[in-house]
């Protein structure tokens, strides 16, 4: 039980700390943001983020750092249009959606390595990496699928994970409300001409409310290998779920239970030679789902799910004198062997190009397209063209165009329960995407102006009549979508001692112009509609950093909810403290229908550093 309760005299104190610095020296913030160093994946050619002709936002590693959460999953819920639908903190399981769409409708990659998980999109944020591992966070908003193929609709989500030549030993423990305990350990040791990675962490608790408890392990290490002409890295990462499922899937059993269990293998290589690059890649990819209704009476209904999908990319960029030219393919396997779904089998490849070319000064052209052919679909065919205009070296206008798709997951076509039914004759989603909009970045300041509109063609929803007995999966009718999203962000440079570190403001609407009454929808009609983010960072006495986040929420047939949280940061030289209070004034909300997600969330955690271990 919480033994902290904000009432006005502790909220008073909080504000007189915060704001109180002027006779306190203060800590020294030596970082200085340079532009040209941050460099996006947004194409085949890696551009820096003045230079992309999208809407992108990267979440830096000092934006991680100081976020209040300490979850990769429930950091995403800081970045504006992005639609997290929880259904339990710390990486239980959440939805992750982008601009309105769908959750599996976007695609989650790991340095590059697509994270799909063949037979449901809930499975698609399982993580085999630490949080301290990742670098950076690239968000693409806007449909992809003429860059990374199928299942890029709302947009791909890019976690990154450090590069790092230095020998250090880190660990960290936390602890706090509802039984909270986190652990990890972190060693980075450069071996030979090698820079080697190992973590892991434990995290547990006792859960907010009946049967949400959790226990999850991970565990993940990455080699990189540099050399003259570029570098190779092979990486292992593996994270074991367990958790209390309260009404994940149907709120008529409170007492649902899963574990998942997620192994991920992957190498690859850059290597360039005179005006040619070329990045070869393999992955596997190992799921296994445990899963019961009702884990008091396992044998009422229970599932074993375990999925594998296999792929090998090569991605190949050359540069003339009229452009740069990227050619690349991919080989996908992926199986199914589940007492539910049964057994399955399917085989994706696919051809992509691209075109960059400057014809005029200051203006430059993108063509892309994929070619993709399955075994049950045929070929698809996923045009795209982006153009943009550099007003100066901070200052871009773009507009893009271009067509999407995602195939039915072996849940959508299979699935039967006494409360859901598959539907073995869906079609692909299609979606066309416009959008206009312009970027500036600077080293002190970025900001980002978009209007897109995205037509959905054959969308894939499990819908129900008002006294239909179960949910079926179907293409519903076509879905327009349109909205404007908006960021502005601050990190001042300009001296060591600004009281302000980091301010940004984010607001994103989406409208939607299907209406049907007679239907109740699960996941496609129930999106955000207004959603405002903003951040605030400063430093306050006694050189403790203050980490304000905000979120306001309004959803379709929902509740709205304004969402605090905060984190109080202190670090010496290889000691950081930290305390943080998530839903800081205890606010009751969801994301999704019958799930209420947790009150106020106290924790307190201490990390140490050893270099040169």
């Amino acid at each position: 039980m919480d033994v902290f309760y904000l009432n006005k005299k502790n909220l008073y104190l909080i504000i007189i700390l915060s704001i109180g610095r002027y006779s306190f020296p203060q800590q020294k913030d030596t970082s200085i943001i340079i532009k040209d160093e941050i460099i996006v994946t947004a194409g085949k050619v890696r551009v820096t983020l003045s230079e992309v002709p999208r809407s992108v936002f990267v979440l830096r590693q000092q934006d991680i750092k100081d976020s209040p959460v300490r979850d990769l999953q429930d950091l995403l819920s800081y970045v504006p249009g992005i639609d997290l639908r929880a259904r339990g903190f710390e990486g239980v399981q959440a939805d992750v959606s982008i601009r309105g769409s769908s959750f599996e409708q976007t695609l989650i990659l790991l340095d590059g390595v697509k994270l799909i998980d063949p037979q449901t999109g809930h499975h698609n944020m399982n993580l085999p990496v630490n949080y301290n591992d990742i670098d950076h966070i690239e968000v693409l908003k806007g449909q992809a699928s003429s860059i990374y193929g199928p299942d890029a609709i709302g947009g791909v989500i890019n976690f990154i994970t450090k590069k790092d030549n230095k020998s250090e030993l880190s660990a960290d423990l936390s602890g706090g409300s509802f039984g909270y305990y986190n652990g990890g350990l972190s060693l980075h040791a450069p071996i030979l001409e090698s820079e080697n990675m190992f973590s892991l962490s434990k995290t547990k608790s006792d859960g907010y409310r009946h049967n949400t408890d959790f226990n999850v392990s991970t565990y993940y290490y990455k080699s990189y290998i540099p050399f003259n002409a570029g570098s190779a890295d092979i990486s292992i990462g593996y994270i074991d779920k367990s958790f209390g499922a309260n009404g994940f899937y149907t709120t008529q059993f409170p007492n649902q239970w899963e574990q998942t269990k997620t192994l991920l293998v992957s190498t690859g290589a850059d290597y360039s030679a005179w005006q040619i690059k070329i990045s070869p890649k393999i992955y596997w990819r190992n799921n296994k789902d445990h899963y019961l209704l009702d884990y008091t009476n396992p044998a009422f209904y229970m599932n074993d799910h375990q999925t594998n999908s296999f792929g090998a990319e090569l991605q190949s960029v050359y540069m003339t004198d009229f452009g740069s030219i990227g050619l690349g393919g991919d080989l996908n396997f992926d199986n199914i062997n589940s007492t539910n779904l049964g057994i399955h089998n399917r085989r994706v490849g696919g051809i992509s190009g691209e075109f960059v070319s400057s014809p005029f000064e200051n203006i430059k052209f993108l063509l892309n397209g994929f070619v993709y052919n399955y075994d049950n679909y045929g070929w698809k065919f996923v045009p795209g063209i982006d153009i943009i205009y550099q007003a100066s070296y901070n200052l871009n206008f773009y507009t893009t165009f271009g067509k999407s798709f995602r195939i039915p997951t072996y849940t959508d076509l299979y699935y039967n329960s006494p409360a859901q039914k598959g539907n073995a004759l869906l079609l692909p989603e299609e979606a066309v995407t416009y959008e206009v909009g312009t970027n500036y970045n600077d080293a002190s300041f970025s900001g980002n102006l978009g209007l897109f509109s995205r037509n959905g063609k054959n969308l894939i929803d499990w819908v129900k009549g008002i006294n239909d007995p179960y949910w079926l999966a179907r293409n519903i009718a076509d879905l327009n979508t349109t909205g404007i999203d908006a960021s502005i962000t601050f990190r001042p440079v300009f001296g060591a001692d600004s009281f302000i570190k980091k301010l940004s403001l984010n607001y994103t609407y989406l409208s939607s112009n299907f209406n049907e009454p007679n239907l109740l929808s699960q996941y496609i009609l129930d999106h955000l509609r207004h959603q405002f983010i903003g951040e605030i960072s400063h430093i306050a006495p006694l050189n403790i950093i203050f980490n304000w986040a905000f979120r306001y929420e309004n959803r379709y047939n929902f509740e709205s909810y304004f969402i605090t949280d905060l984190k109080l940061s202190r670090s010496f030289s290889m000691i950081d403290l930290s305390f943080s209070a998530l839903n800081l004034f205890n606010k009751s909300y969801m994301d999704i229908s019958g799930i209420p997600l947790p009150g106020r969330w106290l924790k307190a955690g201490i990390s140490f550093r050893i270099p040169g271990f």
